[in-house]
């Protein structure tokens, strides 16, 4: 049909972009240490395996500061003087029902 547009897909805000592309990033970290654990067994090798558990250790550690960072920055605009609490009192959220 002519002179119909569709609507343009919402942009992710960065952060959350941020925190879902490290998710997929650190699944695949995890899948691949494991694999190569599992070959490292079916191989026999007896060597120790302190990189492999960098490997998959590390990435999950940076997931946890990552997240809390974006935690501690969802709390910060969660509140009064935060972005989302001022733009919520703007548009008259204070004659909600009290929960």
């Amino acid at each position: 049909m002519r002179g119909r547009r569709q609507a343009a897909p919402e942009r992710q805000e960065f952060s959350k972009r941020l925190i879902a592309d490290i998710r997929a990033l650190l699944w695949v970290v995890t899948v691949g240490g494991l694999a190569l654990a599992a070959y490292c067994i079916r191989t026999g090798y007896t060597g120790a395996l302190p990189w492999l558990t960098a490997m998959v250790g590390l990435p999950w550690t940076a997931h946890g500061t990552v997240c809390a960072f974006y935690l501690n920055m969802a709390k910060s605009d969660h509140k009064e003087g935060g972005i989302t609490f001022e733009s919520a009192r703007a548009a008259g959220f204070e004659n909600s029902p009290k929960i």
